[in-house]
């Protein structure tokens, strides 16, 4: 099991795991479905389930947004029936 060095969250080690993930893509002339792939096989904690994993998928999501890779779910919208829900 890899732990994050002292300091350092498993958010922040997760999204550098996915950088040299898509580095090392890059370097092989990888196609983006390729690399994004890639980065869903490097989950490094076993099973996904739990605190580690929420912060895998927040850390996805954000470089996958920022690197343009395919494979994210659309957000669910907070609106109900296109209006935001009032509290009486």
């Amino acid at each position: 099991m890899v732990e994050p060095y002292e300091g350092v969250g498993f958010a922040v080690y997760s999204y550098n795991l996915m950088a040299e993930v898509y580095n090392d893509g890059r370097a092989e002339r990888k196609n983006l479905e390729q690399i994004a792939s890639d980065i869903d096989a490097s989950y490094p904690w076993g099973e996904r389930y739990g605190w580690r994993y929420k912060a895998w998928l927040r850390a996805r999501r954000e470089f996958f947004e920022e690197h343009g890779l395919p494979g994210l779910q659309p957000r669910r919208s907070l609106k109900l029936n296109n209006e935001f829900a009032t509290y009486r």
